[in-house]
């Protein structure tokens, strides 16, 4: 099967005015705000520091490299020195990580309470899109044998995961890009927060404000067709079928409902805030798709302090809390 890395068109964008910016591995000019940007799971990073000593922001951006280095070498589906990625050659992995079990065990405790909709055993599915494409790029959609055929190997409670060891069930593998840019974007948080930074929104893709700017104010998320959220506190995380298309003029994209096979056709977008960016990332996968009768008692088995925004593909945008206090607003 050919390796394709999938990319991802972001809908949301920090906005919030920075005074100095610095590339992955450059040098920080001290001022106001600082800024670092870099690389975490395929996607750009990017991390702004409201307030701080410049050398404790130097100290911390190379805890967060050497940490985001560390997840890699767990959670990257694509390098081959990945856990998972051994995991997905042999179906069999020994001695797994402590960040390997908690991610797993994330997953499928999403996959458990959002009935499957949030499934890391959907790699089946990409992969038939990936070799069905690659073999004919210009041609409709993958037939229904071949789509059923992928489908069997789809059921994340064939996974048994232990302490000592993960197994996949015969010919499964899985992906955990669902949550992935989540779960990183926690740890480094946990990490910044560990170091006494409590004014800091970390952006890998899902966006995760560690308390407010230092004035008190909210950071500002842009939206290029909505206003902007205001956040104080918690996480973003978007998914949007666009962010990754494949076939000839985005015949398919990437997030899958398990149950038929296809890529979710009822939302252009979702929004999930919740105090975990983990957990708002695999809600935004999950909920893709999702109808729109399904959401509200999907997220209510999750708990409160939850938010949705999701975007029809009519353009009406639809919104949904759990009750509780958000530290968003639009």
């Amino acid at each position: 099967m050919p390796v394709e890395q999938p990319t991802r068109r972001r809908a949301i964008a920090v906005l919030a005015a920075t005074a100095a910016s610095v590339a992955a591995g450059g040098a920080l000019r001290a001022q106001p705000d600082q800024e670092w940007r870099g690389f975490a799971m395929g996607t750009e990073a990017h991390i702004v520091f409201c307030g701080g000593a410049r050398q404790a922001v130097r100290a911390a951006v190379a805890a967060i490299v050497d940490e985001i280095e560390r997840l890699e070498r767990a959670l990257s589906l694509f390098r081959p020195d990945s856990e998972i990625f051994r995991l997905n050659r042999s179906q069999f992995l020994p001695g797994p990580t402590g960040d390997m079990r908690r991610a797993l065990g994330l997953a499928l405790a999403m996959a458990q309470a959002t009935d499957g909709l949030f499934d890391p055993t959907v790699q089946a599915l990409w992969e038939a899109h990936v070799d069905w494409f690659a073999t004919a790029s210009h041609a409709g959609l993958p037939p229904a044998d071949m789509i059923a055929a992928a489908r069997a190997r789809v059921d994340w409670r064939r996974i048994a995961l232990a302490g000592d060891a993960i197994r996949l069930g015969q010919d499964q593998r899985i992906t955990l890009n669902g949550l992935g840019q989540g779960y990183v974007t926690d740890r480094v948080a946990d990490v910044l927060r560990m170091r006494g930074f409590s004014h800091v929104l970390v952006d890998l893709g899902e966006q995760r404000a560690l308390g407010p700017r230092q004035d008190g104010g909210p950071w500002s998320i842009g939206r290029a067709d909505a206003s902007p959220f205001w956040l104080r506190d918690g996480a973003l995380a978007t998914s949007e079928g666009l962010g990754c298309v494949i076939g000839a003029a985005g015949a398919a994209h990437h997030l899958f409902d398990p149950r038929t096979g296809r890529s979710a056709a009822t939302w252009r977008r979702i929004i999930v805030h919740h105090r975990s960016a983990a957990v708002a990332d695999a809600l935004s996968t999950a909920l893709y798709a999702a109808a729109p009768h399904e959401i509200a008692p999907l997220i209510g088995r999750i708990g409160e302090g939850i938010a949705v925004w999701a975007l029809g593909q009519d353009g009406r945008e639809r919104h949904w809390t759990t009750g509780g206090p958000t530290g968003v607003r639009v």
